[in-house]
């Protein structure tokens, strides 16, 4: 009986060979069992694998869809370490928006303060 690793690589030679587009549903974990054997928890188990790798998108307990293999060829850390750069670049961005913020704050305060004299 196959163990979530060998259901895993199944299903992810299916998704880099075209078999599952981009945007197709996977198989449910019942037709995962139909064809592999094992249980439920097996078959989600690989279904678990697949989104940690980032090729497919678990959309509730029973429905996984199939992610771009651009981002499934790059690894978790590699992700992880372009939303970071991502995020930091957000936080620059950010940091700029409250100066220009405290920039027309002053100016306001300024006109209001020559409006009353």
């Amino acid at each position: 009986m196959p163990g979530r690793n060998d259901i895993a690589a199944s299903l992810r030679d299916r998704i880099m060979s075209g078999d599952y587009p981009i945007g197709a549903k996977m198989p449910s974990t019942r037709e995962i069992i139909s064809e592999f054997g094992g249980s439920r928890a097996t078959a989600s188990a690989a279904l678990h694998v697949l989104a940690e790798e980032g090729l497919v998108s678990l959309r509730d307990k029973s429905t996984a869809v199939v992610c771009s293999r651009e981002t499934a060829s790059r690894t978790p850390e590699v992700r992880l370490a372009e939303a970071r750069q991502e995020l930091l670049a957000l936080r620059d961005d950010v940091a700029d928006v409250q100066k220009r913020l405290d920039d027309v704050t002053t100016r306001l305060a300024d006109a209001l303060d020559r409006l009353r004299a």
